[in-house]
């Protein structure tokens, strides 16, 4: 059974979804309708391109079915000076509300995330979500013991990073490095599948899911000595409890801010190289 179904009835053999292949593995024969070069269709990613550019919904792929490809709404397409506001107003939350959020929100902030970009189309980032009082809590004992074992043996890099004040802050108000939000999101994805490219598509998945949680009023932070943790210490890799080939490849922070925010603070010029 091909990949690609054509409805003749509707396709007028314009030849964009063959121009749009990445793969280059639609043409388009002289009077006929698109079809798929049998000796390359292993090679697809299942991008979906060719069932989003169709003009005439007369395309669909076997892994991207039309029906389950929604059409875009013309009417929610944001302007410029939107777009710009969104981005620029976007802050990093490190006072949180104590106020739990829904499951079936982050589910809906984590169904954004997946279309994030990801390299080959793999989608190969996985979620552990932690919304339990408890288990933040014992993250944040845990950041303890790290202090004290990065102190004690990489004595340098805890004076460069100034480690012995943010341990006595930590002992004094337990929550430095989760700031007391209610969630934390870990992007997590196989060791063995292609790592410098699930960091990479782990931070674009969770940067999705950063600005849609902006959207629906709430904020996060990036959780970064989390991260660390995740990694390097053995503690917190038990408690976070990923499967076995599994890495941690990005950590933040979910809840309601306490504050609002009223202005866009400044940042430096770009630097920027033009050939």
């Amino acid at each position: 059974m091909p990949i690609i179904s054509i409805d003749q009835k509707t396709c007028n053999k314009c030849g964009i979804c063959a121009l749009e292949c990445p793969r280059r593995i639609i043409v388009l024969p002289d009077g006929s309708f698109p079809q798929v070069v049998a000796e390359l269709e292993a090679t697809c990613n299942a991008c979906g391109h060719c069932v989003a550019v169709c003009p005439r919904g007369s395309l669909s792929h076997r892994d991207s079915p039309l029906k389950s490809s929604p059409k875009m709404e013309k009417g929610l397409v944001v302007n410029p000076e939107q777009v710009e506001q969104f981005l620029k107003g976007r802050r990093s939350a490190r006072v949180f509300k104590d106020r739990p959020v829904s499951r079936e929100i982050i589910t809906r902030l984590i169904e954004d995330a997946r279309y994030a970009p990801t390299g080959h189309n793999l989608q190969e980032v996985e979620w552990l979500v932690i919304d339990d009082k408890k288990e933040l809590a014992r993250i944040e004992e845990l950041g303890i013991e790290w202090l004290e074992w990065v102190i004690k043996n990489l004595p340098k890099v805890a004076a460069d990073s100034n480690l012995e004040e943010k341990l006595e802050r930590q002992k004094l108000k337990h929550d430095a490095f989760l700031r007391g939000a209610p969630v934390l999101i870990v992007a997590h994805a196989n060791k063995s599948s292609l790592a410098s490219l699930a960091g990479i598509d782990s931070a674009n998945a969770l940067s999705y899911l950063d600005l849609a949680a902006n959207s629906l009023g709430l904020s996060t932070c990036w959780a970064g000595y989390v991260y660390i943790m995740a990694n390097t210490f053995p503690p917190v890799k038990e408690a976070l409890a990923l499967p076995e080939d599994h890495a941690a490849y990005g950590c933040m922070m979910l809840g309601y801010n306490k504050f609002k925010y009223h202005r866009i603070p400044c940042r430096k010029e770009p630097k920027i190289i033009w050939r």
